[in-house]
């Protein structure tokens, strides 16, 4: 009838009703704000994800690009030293030649000196050519020997030049080489995230992929 209160039963009935549409209310607000954690936090990871892929593949080509400079300059230092150790091989055989020469001749001379003969002597003739014949031989020594000289010190200096500028290039390529290697466990940390929606792991890979760009920045400076 009408302003009788319900039976204590439909009250209890009601009151377990509204508590659970209020928990179905709880569940899917947190079901929906929990939908859109994760959305954002796949959003985040693709744009870090996409950053750091295309930063990636250019620290790529300008470590490959500083690494094939670096290989070009050892390799003409390379090319410089043996020719250098070639040619100073020729030149103490040819020292060693022109040693024996100058003895020859030596020899002659104190055997003219000896017997009091002069070089315009008629009975010293053969004497004579082949004492002119050592002089000749050994001053064709001095300029062959004088011309491998230099040439030996200025591939030395060309040797040096190459180690000096392979120094430089190889200092880069080993920070982008570093830098991409940091890049790339950034990118595995991005990747874990999607699969275990941590955001700790999304901010842990943006950092690992900051440090990194750091590192493959400071290959173009070289400041450290």
């Amino acid at each position: 009838m009408p302003g009788e209160k319900p039976p204590q039963g439909a009250r209890e009935e009601t009151a377990l009703l509204r508590e659970e549409v209020a928990l179905q209310k709880r569940e899917a607000a947190q079901r929906g704000a929990r939908e859109a954690f994760i959305e954002q936090l796949k959003n985040r990871v693709s744009v870090a994800a996409i950053i750091l892929t295309t930063a990636l593949s250019f620290i790529g080509n300008v470590r490959s690009d500083r690494g094939d400079a670096a290989g070009a300059a050892r390799a003409a230092a390379e090319s410089a030293r043996r020719q250098g150790a070639e040619l100073w091989a020729y030149y103490q055989m040819k020292m060693a030649e022109k040693s024996s020469m100058e003895i020859a001749r030596d020899c002659i001379r104190l055997a003219l000196s000896a017997r009091g003969l002069q070089r315009d002597d008629p009975t010293v003739r053969l004497d004579v050519l082949k004492l002119t014949g050592y002089e000749e031989r050994i001053r064709d020594f001095d300029t062959e020997t004088e011309r491998v000289f230099f040439r030996v010190q200025d591939l030395e200096a060309q040797e040096d030049v190459q180690q000096r500028a392979a120094i430089e290039p190889s200092r880069s390529a080993f920070r982008y080489e570093l830098g991409g290697k940091l890049i790339t466990l950034a990118l595995i940390l991005l990747s874990v995230t999607i699969l275990s929606n941590k955001r700790y792991l999304l901010w842990s890979g943006v950092a690992l992929g900051a440090v990194g760009l750091l590192v493959a920045l400071d290959g173009y400076f070289l400041l450290l």
